[in-house]
């Protein structure tokens, strides 16, 4: 009986560092090579010292943790005792892998635990939610997203990106190659439709212009103010976004083209424009993720995406609201975090190695 209690205490109390373990090692690595310059190698980031130093964290922390869970005393105070004293445990064992003092321990270990702490409150909503979802047995809930939410939620995000692409790109062209009456147009329609929230665009045509799409089906016409609202309001995100990449085409290439006898249109079609669309990628990565966010917005004026097939199902069956929103989180988590890992810090790194971006 002592032994069951002991494991289920570990399992318990000692879930939260047992996924620091897990999640502390790359942290850890990361952590120390950010620490450290291409020049001099100040703290070592080998898998083998990171292993070392976060086996050594969650052994020597885990009986001080089972002792306050034996003893059923339960607040934040006592977290707070746990967490003081894992930082000092981690401070000592610092001290003795990398050699260095107290203060640069100790502030070493504070900045890897809120990272950690953080990430793994992430981590176990991940999993309390893939757990009652597969336990529970209620699939119905996902497949109902994925089949009819989904659908509409990509629609509005590829129509919104690409009303705002073509947007985006002449009001840049207009801020860097027209004259001072476009360029202040330009500015202004980017100043306006960044201050005003995406919820009040969609009222605003939704509500306020109903004869706007008068040519378009009564039942359809939601769905093209929301594409209207997150096209125009993207538009002038993203004409900063190509703004920004064209100016950091290197001039000497301008000059090179003209040198060879290219006017100014073929100069910008075969020269910067390719250059600016792969600079302009990482940006406009965080952009998508922007709007595949904001079609969440559609719910207020009716449109069956993600976030509206979630809230009604959680209505509809009582009990169902933290395993609806759980899954809907995750999904746009699946959604985001992979397209702004690849195409944002990937293409990144690719642009750095090249040379390219600098002016």
């Amino acid at each position: 009986m002592l032994f069951t209690n002991i494991i289920e205490a570990i399992i318990t109390r000692n879930f939260t560092q047992i996924v620091m373990f897990i999640i502390g090692i790359y942290v850890m690595r990361w952590y120390a090579k950010k620490k450290s310059t291409h020049y001099t190698k100040v703290w070592d980031s080998s898998l083998k010292t990171a292993l070392i130093m976060n086996l050594s964290w969650l052994v020597i922390s885990i009986p001080w943790s089972l002792t306050f869970n034996f003893m059923r005393i339960e607040s934040v105070f006592i977290d707070l005792i746990i967490s003081g004293i894992n930082v000092l445990i981690g401070s000592i064992i610092v001290i003795i892998l990398y050699e260095k003092n107290l203060r640069d321990s100790f502030l070493f270990v504070v900045v890897i635990q809120l990272i950690i702490f953080i990430a793994s409150i992430v981590v176990g909503f991940i999993l309390t939610v893939v757990m009652s979802f597969f336990l529970s047995g209620n699939y119905e809930i996902a497949y109902y997203i994925l089949k009819i939410g989904l659908p509409y939620t990509l629609l509005l995000t590829i129509l919104g990106l690409l009303i705002g692409f073509i947007i985006g790109m002449a009001l840049a062209l207009m801020r860097i190659y027209s004259g001072i009456e476009l360029s202040w147009i330009a500015k202004t329609y980017e100043n306006i439709f960044r201050g005003i929230p995406i919820l009040v665009l969609i009222y605003i045509f939704a509500y306020g212009f109903t004869g706007l799409f008068w040519f378009i089906e009564l039942s359809q016409r939601p769905l093209a103010s929301i594409v209207l609202a997150l096209g125009l309001r993207s538009g002038a995100y993203q004409s900063q976004i190509f703004r920004g990449a064209i100016l950091s085409v290197n001039p000497g290439q301008t000059d090179a083209a003209r040198a060879i006898g290219m006017n100014g249109n073929q100069t910008f079609r075969h020269i910067i424009f390719p250059q600016a669309i792969r600079l302009a990628v990482p940006s406009w990565s965080n952009e998508y993720a922007v709007v595949i966010k904001d079609t969440s917005f559609a719910y207020a004026v009716g449109i069956v995406e993600m976030t509206k097939v979630a809230y009604d199902y959680s209505r509809a069956f009582q009990g169902t609201w933290a395993l609806s929103i759980g899954i809907l989180a995750i999904l746009y988590l699946l959604l985001t975090f992979p397209v702004t890992k690849l195409f944002g810090e990937r293409q990144t790194k690719k642009l750095k190695e090249l040379g390219m971006g600098g002016g």
